[in-house]
């Protein structure tokens, strides 16, 4: 089974926001898809479960497994996620065994070394050509303060580059934002991947984010100048 985040709304998601927010998860198999999750990130630490509906027989606690594994994934930094509604979505004993913990509300703490950092917004390197005027357009309308903007980031010849998160980061840069939150992607980063990156953005002439604001684009154009970019040279050089 497959598990993902919405890429477009669907009859699935219960929510407005959590398309809006890429908080709305999906599985599937066979393009036949087993069940949603919605999730909001309450804060820099903790994320709450708002939704998990099943619409095809399968096993309940390996799909809330499933789902739990992918929110950590595009979410490594939380530390908690909480379950508050009364929905009957899931049995004391189904939440137990899935190990959270009662307390005012349901519990899940995270065995997670990762740290977010405030960061000042002109210190970050993007390694991104173009920004989608669709996901900014998202972005800025949900972005209300810095602690909204967490994004992921290497260490590169002692430079912060921001290897996800660009709409966010020329949202909050747009929004005066002097600052962000930002964690170190952990184990070994396809630095060679992103120092070419890198270059591309330097012969662009895209070394700060505020560079990065002037190259919005069509989400036509970005696929063009630079998904499609990315995806030939890593076929090239994986092949």
């Amino acid at each position: 089974m497959e598990f993902y985040r919405a890429r477009e709304k669907n009859d699935y998601i219960k929510y407005e926001n959590s398309f809006i927010h890429n908080t709305a998860l999906l599985a599937s198999e066979n393009e036949k898809v087993f069940g949603v999750f919605e999730y909001d990130i309450k804060n820099i630490y903790e994320a709450e479960i708002i939704n998990f509906s099943i619409f095809e027989e399968c096993d309940k606690m390996q799909l809330l497994k499933g789902f739990i594994e992918e929110l950590v994934y595009w979410n490594p930094y939380v530390k908690t996620i909480s379950y508050r509604k009364d929905e009957n979505i899931f049995s004391c004993d189904e939440l137990i065994q899935a190990g959270f913990k009662k307390n005012i509300t349901w519990i899940l703490n995270l065995d997670t070394n990762i740290n977010v950092i405030k960061i000042d917004i002109n210190d970050i390197v993007p390694e991104q050509l173009t920004v989608d005027m669709v996901k900014l357009d998202r972005a800025c309308s949900w972005i209300e303060k810095p602690e909204d903007v967490v994004v992921t980031c290497v260490k590169i010849d002692n430079k912060i580059v921001s290897i996800d998160g660009h709409s966010r980061l020329v949202a909050a840069f747009n929004k005066g934002f002097q600052y962000v939150y930002a964690h170190f992607e952990l184990g070994n980063a396809d630095t060679a991947f992103y120092r070419v990156c890198m270059s591309w953005c330097e012969e662009a002439g895209v070394f700060k984010v505020s560079d990065l604001t002037k190259r919005v684009v069509a989400p036509e154009e970005h696929e063009r100048l630079w998904y499609n970019r990315c995806q030939d040279y890593l076929r090239k050089h994986r092949d």
